[in-house]
């Protein structure tokens, strides 16, 4: 029997190794920016199409995080790499999501909303299939049902009085929450902020762990500058406070398939540190208690850890280099960092929600009411996005009556 063969892949690379896959950007090559015109694979086709030439399904999850520019260079990759002019290049394509969480990155539309203008590979190629088995939530179906509601609440809807009765066992006040949880908040501010109050209480030295930013003169050495520049957000940090027993998150993707990726939570267990040549100490790496069992699993030490050094890149800044550990302070994340995770406890803070999805994913990320506490409950900020309530009403439901098999086994 010939087998078809199979990829599957997502955006990021915690949903990527969460099914035992590939983030779209490493499998097909995406460069970093994806504006228009589209750059081709050049020199690198032969090696991808020797990888990937032989795929016929492509199953892509996390869909509602994939921007349309995304998307569209995913359908041209698969064109050159088939080399037939056909849709994804003729491949099946199998996306997996939830269009009520939160769209991509930057204010872009999902998918299935439509755009005058847009080529709109969404509208044109598929059909919905309408899951119906909850499984994170499972063990607390009041819980559940109350999710389901919150996924599709209007902005001038009010909660029922039965909805508010189960709300009310979880809202409490941000003191008399316990700091080992996590807590979840809508932007990056609050969480710094957060951050910086629960390593301050730390009872363990705090290390400040600033980066080593230099220049390369023209035979390639490293000429350190004597002070770290001001980076910006998508920059690696100029500063980490490190302590043992701190919470950190990886915030680059070291190696997807071992479950390094941006997004991997873990606990400080050794700061190792050496002295430079002038006498001052420098952290050389740091070790991580990884919370996913699963991830890590090469680079573990003997003692659980992963030991995890500085990396090397490019600055926003032209010409500058950075030297620094791809991590940062965990107490707190934000609701982008969590879509997709399953918890057993977390603080969700609605103060300064700012999108429609934002509360529903934050909200339902524990697998029970008793694991939830929210601070800063504010009914206006639960609702949801009524362009995607209008998609999804609209979109074509598949019909399996006169369907093939999407695995479709040829005897040989």
């Amino acid at each position: 029997m010939s087998r078809p063969t199979v990829l599957l892949t997502a955006f990021t690379g915690t949903a990527a190794f969460n099914i035992s896959g590939k983030t779209l950007h490493s499998i097909l090559r995406l460069p970093k920016s994806l504006k228009p015109p589209y750059r081709g694979l050049g020199n690198t086709l032969d090696e991808v199409r020797a990888l990937l030439g032989n795929a016929e399904i492509l199953i892509l999850d996390e869909v509602s995080m994939v921007s349309k520019e995304l998307f569209a260079y995913v359908d041209m990759r698969f064109q050159q790499i088939k080399g037939i002019s056909k849709p994804f290049g003729g491949m099946s394509v199998l996306a997996v999501g939830d269009f009520y969480q939160l769209p991509p990155v930057g204010r872009a539309k999902a998918l299935c909303v439509h755009e005058v203008g847009v080529i709109d590979l969404w509208k044109d190629h598929f059909k919905m299939i309408n899951l119906t088995e909850i499984m994170r939530q499972k063990d607390d179906k009041d819980f559940a049902e109350l999710l389901n509601r919150i996924r599709i609440k209007r902005k001038a809807d009010s909660f029922s009085a039965e909805d508010k009765v189960l709300l009310s066992r979880v809202i409490v006040e941000a003191e008399h929450c316990s700091t080992d949880v996590l807590h979840i908040f809508p932007t990056n501010k609050q969480v710094d902020e957060h951050n910086a109050a629960v390593v301050a209480s730390l009872s363990s030295d705090v290390v400040d762990v600033w980066a080593q930013d230099f220049r390369k003169d023209k035979t390639g050495k490293r000429l350190v500058l004597l002070h770290c520049i001001s980076g910006r957000k998508q920059d690696l940090p100029d500063k980490i406070q490190a302590a043992v027993g701190a919470r950190v998150m990886l915030i680059r993707n070291l190696d997807v398939e071992d479950g390094l990726v941006n997004g991997t939570f873990g606990t400080i267990a050794n700061i190792v540190t050496t002295t430079t040549e002038d006498g001052k100490p420098y952290v050389k790496v740091i070790a991580l208690q990884l919370d996913n069992p699963t991830a890590g699993s090469k680079r573990k030490s003997k003692d659980n850890s992963v030991y995890v050094e500085r990396l090397e890149e490019q600055t926003s800044i032209k010409s500058v280099t950075r030297l620094q550990f791809p991590m940062k302070l965990a107490f707190g994340c934000t609701t982008h960092k969590v879509q997709g995770m399953t918890l057993t406890s977390a603080v969700v803070c609605l103060k300064r929600t700012f999108e429609p999805g934002m509360a529903y994913v934050a909200l339902s990320r524990t697998t029970s009411l008793e694991g939830l506490r929210i601070v800063n409950f504010d009914e206006s900020k639960v609702y949801a996005d009524e362009n995607i309530r209008t998609a999804m009403e609209s979109m074509t439901r598949a019909s399996f009556l006169d369907t093939s098999p999407l695995l479709h086994f040829v005897q040989s």
